[in-house]
């Protein structure tokens, strides 16, 4: 019972680590396209929110794809460690968990794990028309919300954001849909790299070593006709 708690508590903490990066770099994206909601210009305002968007989609397709690669590195390791052949030091120094192998699910719950107080507070705006969950929305999680708060605005003609109604947090869901989709393609992307690359290179080993008794074989055979 114990083992399984020790289990349980090491795959949450795994959870949280993995998520801190992209929910902290997102924040910071969504800071930025708050800042740009105050802009006056329109066009300015609308192409620099397009592409502060691209930039978020493109460092979280990134950051997740790189998840992917470390994960399934941890596989190998997990599979050299069961198999009690060498992995070059991972494991024995306490670095290698089983809770960070890669497994196929995890890009979209770690993309969930970022997202899920963004969805709490979207139906809370949702159901209470609360003012102030809006506008935590908008501070958390401004890479989801300000695009939607942008197009009301410019639907709206209006420079505030006191008259968006709180429906409008629930076009937010979009967004966060597309980041799970980026998260978890670009995880199982990741994952399939880095499978591609330990293939080669148990392929080239397997190369060399049959060269290698080839040419063992071929000097054995020449020295036997002398």
């Amino acid at each position: 019972m114990v083992k399984f708690i020790k289990k349980i508590g090491w795959e949450i903490l795994e959870y949280i680590r993995r998520c801190l990066t992209p929910f902290f770099i997102k924040l910071m994206f969504g800071m930025t396209m708050l800042a740009i909601l105050f802009i006056e210009n329109v066009g300015v305002r609308i192409i620099l929110m397009i592409v502060i968007m691209a930039c978020d989609w493109l460092l979280s397709f990134v950051i997740m794809r790189s998840v992917g690669e470390q994960a399934y590195k941890m596989k190998v390791t997990g599979a050299l460690l069961r198999a009690n052949k060498p992995t070059g030091g991972v494991g024995a120094n306490g670095i290698y968990r089983p809770c960070k192998e890669y497994r196929g699910y995890k890009g979209f719950l770690i993309g969930f794990i970022v997202c899920l107080a963004a969805i709490v507070l979207i139906f809370v705006a949702y159901f209470s028309e609360s003012a102030g969950v809006k506008a935590a929305l908008l501070f958390i999680y401004g890479w989801a919300y300000a695009p939607v708060v942008i197009v009301y605005m410019i639907a709206m003609g209006t420079d505030g954001t006191e008259i968006i109604p709180s429906t409008s947090a629930l076009y937010t869901l979009i967004l966060i849909g597309i980041f799970l989709a980026i998260s978890t393609v670009a995880y199982i992307l990741g994952g399939n790299k880095e499978k591609l690359r330990q293939y080669m290179l148990e392929r080239n080993t397997k190369a060399i070593e049959a060269g290698k008794a080839a040419r063992k074989e071929r000097n054995g055979q020449e020295a036997g006709k002398r």
